[in-house]
């Protein structure tokens, strides 16, 4: 990887990051402080591999988000397509050792279904939704490699969604959608949502 990946990534966060804050204050006032180099260093020895650059560029950004409240069906944080809510550098290794528990490489099939899932130990989680679902980076050598995947395992899905072929690309279909209101990933639409506290936030619906 070179500085000119992380480059686009963190250009391209500033365009979202922007359309956020004008969008939904509290969605932004959620992104936490930069993860350092310790912990960014801790997340790598854990995953055995180096991180994509441009996924080391935005934890060097932002940890994640502020952790959801209990009881609060829809907290600010939850700004992606389908409420998912960015991990911290922490809880994005919790999440990859329970994937490659939860997907052996065994029982799959590596050129059919599943083939996405017969990998997992190459995934790098980086956001949760509300249910049982995971938006990751594919971390396998080769043409996946940086590729970031939405999979509803609550759901039964083995298959997964490919959203965009870089963090860079999908932060910047969102910002594009946000200003335009144009589908994200052929489908997504930008929205708002009115919390109880009465602030709007960024949701996202389907299309239809």
């Amino acid at each position: 990887m070179t500085d000119t990946d992380a480059d686009a990534l963190v250009s391209a966060w500033r365009g979202f990051s922007a359309r956020l804050a004008a969008h939904s204050p509290a969605d932004h006032a959620a992104l936490r402080p930069a993860a350092d180099a310790g912990q960014i260093a801790g997340l790598e020895d854990g995953l055995g591999f180096p991180l994509h650059a441009q996924l080391r560029a935005l934890l060097e950004l932002h940890d994640g988000v502020a952790p959801r409240p209990a009881g609060d069906t829809f907290p600010a944080g939850s700004f992606l397509p389908l409420a998912h809510r960015l991990l911290p550098a922490e809880h994005i290794l919790t999440r990859h050792r329970r994937y490659v528990e939860l997907f052996p490489a065994d029982i799959w099939d590596p050129e059919g279904r599943g083939a996405l899932v017969g990998h997992a130990r190459w995934w790098v989680p980086i956001a949760l939704p509300l249910d049982g679902g995971v938006l990751f980076v594919d971390h396998l050598p080769g043409p996946t490699y940086g590729h970031v995947y939405e999979m509803g395992i609550g759901s039964g899905d083995i298959e997964g969604s490919l959203w965009a072929t870089s963090l860079a690309d999908m932060f910047t279909a969102l910002t594009d959608s946000l200003t335009t209101g144009r589908p994200a990933f052929r489908h997504f639409v930008p929205d708002t949502y009115r919390h109880a506290s009465g602030e709007h936030r960024i949701d996202w619906r389907v299309a239809r």
